[in-house]
């Protein structure tokens, strides 16, 4: 896992302040992670979905 970036970082609190969450500053490059897997895991579904409907 590489390190989040300051941008990273940021979004993730600023996402968590929006919700009313407390993000404790250990955790966030744990939900940073989170993030980039869950935009991965939709931009591999996406391209599946786009292939079927070809």
């Amino acid at each position: 896992m590489t390190q989040a970036t300051e941008e990273e970082r940021r979004l993730a609190m600023l996402l968590a302040e929006r919700l009313g969450l407390v993000l404790p500053a250990a955790a966030v490059e744990g939900v940073v992670a989170n993030q980039r897997l869950l935009a991965r895991h939709h931009a591999v579904v996406r391209e599946a979905a786009q292939g079927e409907a070809r």
